[in-house]
């Protein structure tokens, strides 16, 4: 489970931006609150508003990103090859280095994990855990300096074959660490996501080829959607499947025919609800934490709604999976979906041109204020003003 996400110096963000998905003394929604130690409480939903272009994309970017570095496609980057590294364009100052940090637990533990970097190397790294209430190090890196608290000697063997640009969190996984496999399974098993309007069908595929309850499942949401999807049928290959969607056509007799339509010929919104919807159930069956960009991108609002409810609903969500997500959707800001401490704003100040991340608890709504028509009034700000100061010239 995810308690924090803070990054700085990447894309419109400048300074130091933090999402926090802790739960506030809110009484209303509680019973989809979720708790990784029977202590704290956590929201399992944080949806993010802002005007296009004001940087709210560029958080989720951010934590992807983390996740790339640490087990995806930037995990091993060759020797001298370069960080994808993308500080703040606006300034003349020299490139800063760009930093991220979660604080997040996995199974039943606190880990806080953090790195900095530049286009040619990792500036910084640690990773601190509290296995019994108590903050410990479990390692630390300044350029090519470690310090380590256990197992120091081999450690030091792992650290010396970890390439300055690469994370020591990935390394020494490679090398089967004791101390720091269950801070990389976090993210290796537990976070996920994409961004803008990409289509994900693996999840969706790999249930419907499974057969049984977990082709089951995703038909069951298919008809739930109303649809009109009876089934669903793979051929082809693995790398070049055909996807097939069954409909069928009632007759006046009472009989029925089914006619099976590819699914490149449905709708735009059905063929963005069956990619993601096997992902989320598979978020949902491993507890996992699913970023979304352009949550409602072609689909319509109760079906965006739908989704949304699946991972708010405790008897649903029986592994306490969490969803964070970008939308302009005004329609999901219901308090009677949300609570106040899972709707947070992104800012750009059109001056410096930094994002500014904040949340709705700091305006003190009111229970039962219309926080869809106050948003739109420009009471919380993450507005465009449309107009603004440009002028029609001829």
């Amino acid at each position: 489970m995810l308690l924090q996400f803070s990054v700085t110096n990447h894309r419109s963000i400048k300074d130091t931006a933090i999402i926090s998905l802790k739960a506030s003394t809110d009484k209303s929604l509680s019973d989809c609150l979720i708790s990784p130690d029977e202590k704290k409480q956590l929201v399992p939903v944080l949806a993010l508003y802002g005007a296009n272009a004001a940087g709210k994309s560029n958080v989720l970017h951010a934590l992807l990103l983390m996740r790339e570095m640490v087990c995806g496609r930037y995990a091993k980057p060759l020797k001298g090859e370069s960080l994808p590294q993308e500080p703040f364009a606006f300034t003349d100052q020299p490139t800063q280095p760009t930093s991220f940090e979660v604080i997040y637990f996995y199974g039943g533990i606190k880990y806080a994990y953090g790195f900095s970097f530049d286009k040619s190397k990792v500036l910084t790294e640690y990773l601190y855990h509290c296995p019994n209430g108590r903050e410990a190090l479990i390692f630390s890196r300044e350029n090519n300096g470690y310090q380590f608290r256990e197992n120091i000697q081999e450690q030091f063997t792992l650290a010396g074959r970890t390439a300055e640009n690469r994370l020591y969190l990935s390394s020494s996984n490679e090398w089967n660490c004791p101390q720091t496999e269950k801070a990389y399974l976090w993210f290796f098993e537990k976070l996920t996501g994409f961004m803008g309007t990409e289509m994900r069908l693996d999840a969706t595929l790999s249930a419907i080829r499974q057969g049984g309850s977990e082709k089951s499942r995703i038909l069951h949401e298919m008809l739930y959607a109303d649809l009109g999807i009876k089934d669903i049928r793979i051929t082809g290959s693995k790398e070049e499947p055909i996807i097939s969607a069954l409909h069928t056509l009632d007759a006046e007799d009472g009989t029925s025919k089914g006619f099976w339509l590819p699914l490149g010929q449905e709708s735009v919104g059905t063929q963005r609800f069956f990619s993601r919807i096997g992902m989320w159930l598979a978020a949902l069956e491993s507890g996992s934490v699913l970023v979304v960009d352009e949550i409602e991108s072609s689909m319509h609002p109760l079906l965006t709604r739908h989704l949304i409810e699946m991972v708010q609903d405790a008897a649903i969500n029986t592994n306490h999976a969490q969803l964070i997500f970008t939308t302009h959707d005004t329609g999901l800001l219901d308090l009677t979906l949300l609570r106040r401490d899972q709707i947070w704003f992104a800012e750009k100040n059109e001056k410096t041109m930094q994002t500014d991340i904040y949340a709705l608890t700091e305006f003190s709504p009111r229970k039962g204020e219309n926080i869809s028509k106050g948003y739109l009034q420009g009471r919380y700000g993450a507005i465009p003003f449309i107009g603004g100061n440009a002028a029609w010239a001829e």
